[in-house]
Formats: structure tokens, C-alpha cells, sequence
């Protein structure tokens, strides 16, 4: 079989994984409830997003859904970046370039870029702060702006930590089909943020300690505020939980895959070698269904076994949780992994790898396993114990009403809303592990 481009590009991490911590430890996550009204008396915030043409989708939804809940709890003007139509097509057009005989453009990361986001949010913070003063800014996603008035960034990962999973940064860029000088110039960009940034608030413990231990930010200046998830949640009443009895045979896999790189990325080949081992040694029923991805990324045809599925809306990928037994995602890469609470939520047992900020949603013989094994069989092994473990489904089934309230934006915006009001009690606050 030929050699992918990719293969080995992925390292070990310099930064290990936490112990795996349960999210619903009093330690980790006090949820307290209802919603709390906007405090007029609380610092008005200004909230700093990219938006995309069809915002809702933006940072994967977190921005949206994130903005949307600040609004429930404080006082928050919108000041982010729409790209009109005419200026989008501009920059993608100034940056365009021709790689491996096709056109393609790396507009997203180009210095115009950076520069009309850094002036359209200046523009934005005078409009809003016309009437009443906007007392501080929130940056999500890697913004990396640098603002007037004192703000704070919230984001999953940085590029030093994505730098030091993979094997060089210039393949690391090529595969992403951008200039490197580019994606180091971003890095260097978002140094200088940290250092002027009145906090950091970070997705996980894991990357807290990331920017401790690899970009030289104080631990002061750090806040941990795990993420909410969107899939499946309506104003209607929730549905009820799935039984799952045995046998249990559908295994699930959702992440955006675009390309065979993206596939690889989050382990999908890793997930197909082992669905072929199981269906081979152990159970012939059992089936793998595929999501995100419209074509198949790997070499040869689509084995037996497995359901290929394009990208889908969120309120489907929320019913696939429900119709499936398992479910398997063991990225090589995860800034943090909102899919694995949004199974959770629905009481899905999950397998991962004991990387990154996984160990942080997923705890080993309550809510699935962790392997840390980049080969076939160990996965194998892992997912036949989750599948026949009975008392693995009953705590997940128990749990998930618990880790739907925890993994919800309305308690991000609170915690995140603490921070900047400066209470510093936002559960899970400061670097652990360290």
C-alpha cells in the first residue's frame, strides 16, 4: 500500500495528558443552577468573533452559541468581523496561489487578513462604546487582536501547542496547503496577544498547562472553563435516554472530514483497521457508521461493515448518538473534543485516545476507555471491553442528564462572565496538573 504524506507526521506531545479526571468530580465542576440574569452593575463586555458566512456555524458553533449565552448573563455587545461578500472574495483572490495543480488560497491566515479583522474590530469596539463604555473584550477561537481596553481570549489550543504534535511545522503547513512563514507568523502574533491579554481562558487543564509550559504564560494569568456542546439541544423537551442492551454491535464516528489528512487526523484509518480485526475475530455483525465524510478518504473500496455518511446537521448527528452503541474517535490531534460530550450527553459510551484534553471528558471504566496505542489491535481491544461491560452503560445512562447541564454554554457564559468580572470562581479555575 503507498505511503500517505501524512503518515507519522503526529507525535507524542510534549505535553502529557492529566490524569483522567472525571468532568463531574466536585473537584472539576460545581454546576449551579438556573440561569443567572444580566448584571446591570457588571462590566459590559465586547464580544470579538470572525463570523462566517453563515455565522451559527462559526468555530464550529461555539461562537455563536457562546455569544447567545453571555447575552442571558451579563451585559454583552456584539463588536465581531463579518467579511462582506466583495471583501471576502478579495482577499481570497490577493491570496491565491497554485499547489500541487489546483488553486488555492490561504487568505484566512494572510497579514490582510489579520489587518482589516484588527481594524474592523477597532471600528466595532467606538461603535458599541458610543453610548457606554465597553469595559472589556472577549477574543474567541485564535483572534490574537490586540485591543485598547483591558481582554481576554478563550480559545481550545495555540499554535505552539499544534506545533510541537507534529513532526515539523513546514509539513504540518503544507498539508494544511498555506505558506509556513505564515502559520509562524500567526504563532508569533498570538505570543504577543498572551502577553498583553489581562487573561487567558482556556477549554482544558491540558492546554493551561500548554501555555505554562510552552509559551511562558504566568499561571495568574490562566482560567480553565470547560465548553458547551450544541447538538441535540432544542427548546423542546429533551428526548429520552436510549436502552442500549447487548448485543451491542454499531460503533460511530463524527468529525469534520474534509480530507484523507482530516480522516487520518482524528484516526479514522485506526478505526477501520480495527473494525476489521473485530468483524474477522469476534463479531461479524458489527458495523462502523462514518459521518463527515462525502467520499471515502482511504485506499481500495469501502470495506464491508461500514456506513459512509456526508456531513450532517447537528440535530442529526444528535440521533445517531441514540441509534449507535459506541463511540470511537481516537484523534491523533484534539484541541478539545466537544463531539465526546455531546455522546456523553446522550449516554453514549466513548473511546478516545489518552491525549490532549480527552482524558478530561472521558474517565476509563465509567464513560469508555483511552488507549494510547497508535495500532490496530489495543483499539480493538478497548472497544470490545466498553461494548461488553453492562456497568460502563448503566453509569453512562445515569450520568447524562448531569453531563448535559455541565457541557452546556449557559454555564460556560457564567463561569466565563466570573473571570472577567474578576470573582475568579468559575469552576475549574487555574492550571492543574502542572
Amino acid at each position: 500500500m503507498k505511503r500517505a504524506p501524512w503518515d507519522g507526521i503526529f507525535l507524542d506531545h510534549p505535553i502529557g495528558p492529566i490524569e483522567a479526571k472525571d468532568p463531574l468530580s466536585a473537584a472539576a465542576a460545581a454546576v449551579r443552577p438556573g440561569p443567572r440574569s444580566a448584571d446591570p452593575a457588571g462590566p459590559r463586555i465586547g464580544y470579538a468573533s470572525a463570523w462566517e458566512e453563515v455565522p451559527q456555524r462559526s468555530w464550529s458553533g461555539s461562537s455563536w452559541n457562546l455569544r447567545e449565552g453571555l447575552r442571558k448573563v451579563s451585559d454583552t455587545v456584539d463588536i465581531g468581523v463579518e467579511f462582506p461578500a466583495m471583501t471576502r472574495r478579495a482577499l481570497r483572490v490577493a491570496n491565491a496561489r497554485y499547489k500541487n495543480g489546483r488553486l488555492t488560497t490561504s487568505w484566512w491566515y494572510s497579514p490582510l487578513t489579520d489587518a482589516y479583522l484588527s481594524a474592523a474590530l477597532q471600528r466595532g469596539l467606538k461603535q458599541q462604546s458610543r453610548y457606554r463604555a465597553v469595559d472589556a473584550v472577549l477574543e474567541v477561537e485564535f483572534l490574537s487582536a490586540i485591543m485598547p481596553i483591558p481582554f481576554y481570549s478563550y480559545a481550545d489550543c495555540s499554535w505552539d501547542a499544534l506545533f510541537s504534535s507534529v513532526a515539523q511545522p513546514a509539513m504540518y503547513a503544507d498539508l494544511m496547503e498555506l505558506p509556513p512563514s505564515n502559520l509562524l507568523r500567526r504563532r508569533d502574533r498570538q505570543l504577543a496577544m498572551y502577553e498583553r491579554a489581562a487573561g487567558i481562558i482556556t477549554m482544558s487543564h491540558w492546554f493551561a498547562r500548554s501555555l505554562v509550559e510552552q509559551s511562558g504564560v504566568p499561571p495568574q494569568k490562566i482560567h480553565v472553563v470547560h465548553p458547551g456542546f450544541s447538538a441535540g439541544r432544542t427548546a423542546a423537551a429533551p428526548r429520552p435516554l436510549p436502552d442500549r442492551p447487548g448485543p451491542r454491535r454499531r460503533l460511530l464516528f463524527v468529525g469534520r472530514q474534509n480530507t484523507s489528512y482530516a480522516f487520518y487526523r482524528k484516526g479514522g484509518d485506526q478505526v477501520v483497521a480495527a473494525l476489521s480485526i473485530l468483524r474477522r475475530e469476534y463479531d461479524p455483525e458489527l458495523t462502523l457508521t462514518i459521518v463527515g465524510v462525502d467520499k471515502w478518504p482511504l485506499d481500495g473500496p469501502v470495506p464491508d461493515g461500514v456506513n459512509l455518511l456526508g456531513p450532517l446537521p447537528p440535530d442529526q448527528v444528535s440521533r445517531l448518538y441514540d441509534e449507535h452503541d459506541l463511540f470511537v474517535m481516537p484523534s491523533r490531534q484534539e484541541a478539545f473534543g466537544i463531539v465526546f460530550t455531546e455522546a456523553l450527553s446522550r449516554g453514549l459510551p466513548c473511546v478516545a485516545r489518552n491525549s490532549f484534553a480527552m482524558p478530561e471528558i472521558i474517565t476509563p471504566g465509567v464513560s469508555g476507555a483511552l488507549v494510547d496505542s497508535e495500532d490496530a489491535e489495543p483499539l480493538a481491544r478497548a472497544i470490545i471491553t466498553v461494548l461488553t461491560d453492562d456497568e460502563i452503560y448503566r453509569q453512562c445512562a445515569a450520568r447524562a442528564p448531569e453531563i448535559a447541564a455541565y457541557f452546556s454554554w449557559e454555564r460556560t457564559a457564567r463561569d466565563i462572565a466570573d473571570v472577567i468580572a474578576g470573582a475568579g470562581s468559575a469552576p475549574g479555575n487555574g492550571v492543574a496538573g502542572s
